[in-house]
């Protein structure tokens, strides 16, 4: 290693979640506040750790990647990966700092019997698995409840994308006297108004010129799809001659009967489009009625701030980071309120809602969130670590 190099502090990365093609917040997250930093940090030694061969595209420049076994995609594996695969490369690259942007880490009782003197950095974006108890697998949940609160604690340096989400962690695991860092997100790229021309394309490529509600998320039941999907079925039945759709945009990432009949049931008043990113999204966001988010649990809500920045008026849940994201640009529903979802959707046909003002609303809350304000954030903290 030429002396230079050996100079630098060596940071290591948890990049698992770069999966290209498939990036979901958390890999989204780390994609959109790693590579700027990376850019804005060559004095830094940059080694990214993937549990498989990682596409091209999801390995910036000027860094080390290494290829951790085993792919790490169910409870043992994780236990596998974080326990025993991560603190052999830590130790290898003899890393001054290790950040899991999934809020995973290797057990300090693991590090201290390698000989590892690592300071850790975990963000941790939710605790759905806590919280929201079958919205995932037990297993999986089991594994997020003991290594997410031992992360928690251990951490030399915590990080989270909300007020919300802070407030939670220092309450449920007793964190009060540990200061926690906001690292928020932000919209995928620069997203931006349309103009009504473009508007009537989208419309065209996306809904067959139909004007639509919008949903964007993973079909997971933490997204809570299905009370949208019955509380558009509702109005729909009450309005059988609109040319209205539901236009749903995301992964199926769980199976759902009762999900699966209620869009059925819709006929074909509901798209599916399936993933979305870049231009397309915009163009969805920009073109349609409302976007409508009645999800249950967010550590953040990235599309809500998609949304806005697109100058789409929103319908969204009133529960967990909901309300501090949208900033009284949205117009919030009980999430488990099928009525209410109805009722919303019927006074924003109607023109009851101020949808002109949650638009300049939301316009001006977006521009609240930046990558490079969550970038300076998090190399703070890590400056902070790397000091003597």
């Amino acid at each position: 290693m030429p002396a230079s190099q050996s100079l630098k502090p060596i940071i290591a990365v948890n990049a698992r979640w770069l999966l290209a093609g498939k990036l979901e917040g958390t890999g989204w997250h780390t994609r959109s506040i790693l590579w700027p930093l990376i850019a804005q940090h060559p004095e830094v030694n940059w080694h990214l750790f993937y549990d498989r061969k990682p596409h091209p595209s999801m390995v910036p420049k000027a860094v080390t990647a290494h290829v951790i076994t085993p792919p790490a995609r169910h409870p043992l594996l994780w236990e596998i990966w974080q326990e025993w695969s991560v603190p052999r490369a830590l130790k290898k690259v003899k890393a001054a700092i290790y950040w899991s942007p999934d809020g995973l880490l290797p057990s300090r009782k693991t590090l201290t019997k390698h000989g590892l003197s690592s300071q850790t950095m975990a963000t941790i974006h939710d605790l759905n698995f806590l919280h929201q108890t079958d919205n995932m697998p037990a297993r999986a949940a089991s594994y997020y409840r003991r290594v997410i609160a031992r992360s928690a604690r251990e951490a030399d340096a915590l990080l989270t994308v909300s007020e919300t989400s802070a407030l939670d962690l220092q309450a449920s695991y007793q964190l009060q006297g540990k200061a926690i860092s906001i690292t928020g997100n932000a919209p995928q790229a620069a997203f931006i108004p349309h103009s009504p021309a473009v508007k009537a394309d989208s419309r065209e490529r996306f809904s067959q010129g139909r004007p639509y509600l919008l949903f964007v998320g993973a079909f997971t039941p933490r997204k809570n799809v299905i009370t949208l999907v019955r509380a558009f079925n509702r109005w729909k039945d009450s309005r059988p001659a609109s040319q209205l759709a539901l236009l749903l945009v995301g992964q199926v990432l769980h199976k759902d009967k009762a999900l699966k009949d209620a869009i059925a049931a819709g006929g074909q008043d509901i798209i599916l489009h399936g993933r979305a990113e870049g231009d397309d999204l915009n163009g969805l966001y920009a073109a349609a009625e409302a976007f409508c988010f009645p999800s249950l649990m967010e550590g953040f809500g990235i599309p809500l701030v998609e949304a806005m920045a697109a100058g789409c008026p929103m319908i969204s849940s009133n529960s967990s980071c909901m309300p501090e994201i949208a900033g009284g640009a949205a117009h919030l529903v009980d999430p488990l309120d099928v009525a209410a979802w109805t009722a919303a959707i019927n006074e924003l046909i109607d023109g009851q809602l101020p949808v002109d003002e949650m638009v300049e609303k939301g316009l001006i809350r977006a521009q609240s969130f930046q990558w490079q304000q969550s970038v300076d954030s998090l190399w703070s903290r890590m400056e902070d670590l790397l000091s003597p």
